[in-house]
Formats: structure tokens, C-alpha cells, sequence
């Protein structure tokens, strides 16, 4: 019989990143990840900057630390249920973005209230990599929906897909592992793969000069783990713009769907365009266009129909409720997809 306290780790993480997701630290797993593929890099990157190179950069770096996590999610196994638990919550809050990008897109939201444009834009920096010094308010708050739809993707439906993927994979383990902590010990290392293979696309996934070969098989294994996952979770905006819509009039579900279906392939990452369209739609914005990554021009097809207008801040505001009630749904729907599953059993 499974033991139902696997259901605990997914909802728990979540309501507290989302209290707590402002909060910085050190030890921080991302940036031990960070450490470890940095490392890892130079090495790689000093042999040969070629695309067989950055492959096995990218194989071997997500070995590593994969093996690290899941090394010390099983001692905690033995050591005590109370610790593995623990620490597998705290793994999984860890990667999940909903109470980050709150609490740094309202930051951002507030300085330009206060008409402080540079607070705004040193602040844009935490979300987006493109550079601000020259932005103005528009710029600014497209800018920070871009980054909280594409962070809705990369930082909370995906993670929880592959947590999820991990756990149900890790049930064929119950063969040879009687303990049902296996499974959510599992779910960890799924997150944790997942997480270390996007880390390295924003690492090393780059077209210019220095990671043109080295970086490919980094952006094209980032793009192949999203694919699914962000289909999803746009099914689940589209939801999320809907029932918004009913509350509020300042929202546009038929807007969404539109720009969804029209826009969705717009944008040059195969996935990118699902989360954008959507919200380009139901707020009645553009988003897109021209942006400066160290210096050089990037241009972007424009999302959103002709009579759409540019982003305020109040459109950032609008963003971030829509991130937090279709992060809230996946959660939700994830969670019923690993009870119903493992009903039976």
C-alpha cells in the first residue's frame, strides 16, 4: 500500500516559496549546482569548444550532480524519514519560482510607481538578462511579463512535470526498495535533472561567438524537456486567464486563446511563444521586439494583434496573478494526477 504522505512534498514546497520565495541565501542548491557546472565548464571548454565537447559537458555535468542529490536523498532515507522529507521539500521549494517572481516583479512594480526608472531597471536585472540601462517604463514592464511568463514554464510547470515524471518512474524501484520515500526520492532526482539540464541552457546555451558549438546540444536538450511540459502549462493559463476573466474585466480570455493560436510559434524557442502568446492576449498588450543582450540587438517577432497597446506597470501586476493561479492549478492538478495514479497500489 502506498503511503500517502508522498502527496505531501509538492503542495507543502510550493505554499512555502511562494511565503518565503523573496528570501536569499548562500547555500542556495542553484548556486551549488551553479559552482559544480562552472567548474565542470572550464574544463570542458579548455579541451574543445566544439558541439561533441559542450554534449559531454552537459551529460557529464547533470551526472554529477544528479548523483550528488540523489546520494544524499538516500542516506537521509536511512538516517530519518523526518530529514529525507526535509530536505526533499526543501530541494523542491528550491527550484520552484511562483513566491520569487512575485515578490521580484512587485519590487519592480513598486520603484516604477515611485517613478524611480533607475531602481527599476538595476531591479530588472534578477529577471531578465537582457540589458535595461536605456529602458523606459513600457520596456521596462514588458520586460517583466516576458520573464514571468517564461519563468511560469521553466521555473514551476516544468519542475513539477518532472518531479512528477521522477515519481511515477520511481515506482518500479518498490521492486527491489520496500519504502514508499523511494518514490518522492525519485521525483527529487527528476527535478533536479531537469533543473541542472536549464541551468546549463542559461549557462552556455548561447548563439554568439564563445558558445555557438559548445552551448548547441545545451539549448536543444533545454528546448526538448520543455516541450511537453510548457504545452501544459499553457492549457492551464488559458484555464487560469478564464476564470480571471470572470472576476475581473480586466482580463481577456477570448484575447488569450486568440493570441495563443495565432502567436504561439512566433517566437525563435519553440516553446517560449506558448506562455507569451497567452499573455500578450489576455491583457491586451504586445510583447516582444527589439532587446539588447550585452550590446547586441536581438529582434523578436511582435506578440499581440494591431490594436493591442504597450505594457504599463499595471500590467505586471495583472502578470503575476495569472502566474500565481495557473502555478496554484498545476499544483493542484499534479497532485490528483499522482493520487489517482497511485490509488490502487
Amino acid at each position: 500500500m502506498i503511503n500517502y504522505y508522498i502527496l505531501i512534498p509538492l503542495p507543502l514546497a510550493f505554499l512555502l516559496e511562494f511565503y518565503i520565495g523573496g528570501i536569499r541565501y548562500n547555500f542556495h542548491p542553484l548556486n551549488i549546482m551553479g559552482q559544480i557546472a562552472g567548474f565542470l565548464e572550464k574544463i570542458f571548454y579548455h579541451i574543445s569548444n566544439s558541439f561533441f565537447s559542450g554534449a559531454l559537458f552537459n551529460i557529464f555535468t547533470i551526472l554529477i550532480i544528479g548523483t550528488v542529490f540523489a546520494g544524499i536523498d538516500f542516506i537521509a532515507i536511512k538516517i530519518s524519514i523526518f530529514l529525507f522529507y526535509f530536505f526533499s521539500i526543501f530541494i523542491l521549494l528550491s527550484f520552484l519560482s511562483a513566491g520569487g517572481l512575485k515578490h521580484e516583479s512587485i519590487k519592480i512594480y513598486r520603484l516604477l510607481k515611485a517613478n524611480d526608472i533607475d531602481g527599476a531597471r538595476k531591479n530588472l536585472r534578477s529577471l531578465a538578462g537582457r540589458d535595461s540601462n536605456n529602458l523606459d517604463i513600457s520596456e521596462i514592464s514588458r520586460s517583466v511579463v516576458e520573464s514571468v511568463a517564461e519563468n511560469t514554464g521553466d521555473g514551476i510547470g516544468s519542475v513539477i512535470f518532472y518531479f512528477t515524471a521522477g515519481l511515477i518512474i520511481g515506482f518500479f524501484a518498490l521492486t527491489f526498495i520496500k519504502t514508499t520515500e523511494i518514490l518522492v526520492a525519485f521525483g527529487i532526482i527528476g527535478a533536479v535533472i531537469y533543473k541542472t539540464a536549464n541551468l546549463l541552457d542559461s549557462m552556455v546555451g548561447y548563439r554568439n561567438a564563445k558558445y555557438e558549438k559548445f552551448g548547441k546540444f545545451s539549448a536543444r536538450l533545454d528546448d526538448a524537456l520543455n516541450y511537453i511540459p510548457f504545452r501544459i502549462t499553457a492549457y492551464v493559463m488559458l484555464l487560469s486567464v478564464f476564470i480571471l476573466n470572470i472576476i475581473s474585466n480586466k482580463y481577456h480570455n477570448k484575447g488569450g486563446f486568440k493570441s495563443w493560436f495565432k502567436f504561439r510559434k512566433s517566437h525563435p524557442s519553440p516553446n517560449g511563444g506558448q506562455l507569451e502568446s497567452i499573455m500578450a492576449g489576455a491583457l491586451h498588450i504586445k510583447l516582444g521586439g527589439t532587446n539588447l543582450y550585452g550590446g547586441v540587438e536581438s529582434k523578436r517577432p511582435i506578440m499581440g494583434f494591431e490594436n493591442y497597446g504597450r505594457a504599463n506597470e499595471n500590467s505586471i501586476i495583472s502578470a503575476v496573478r495569472i502566474m500565481e493561479l495557473t502555478s496554484a492549478i498545476l499544483v493542484i492538478f499534479y497532485t490528483l494526477v499522482i493520487a489517482l495514479i497511485f490509488a490502487n497500489f
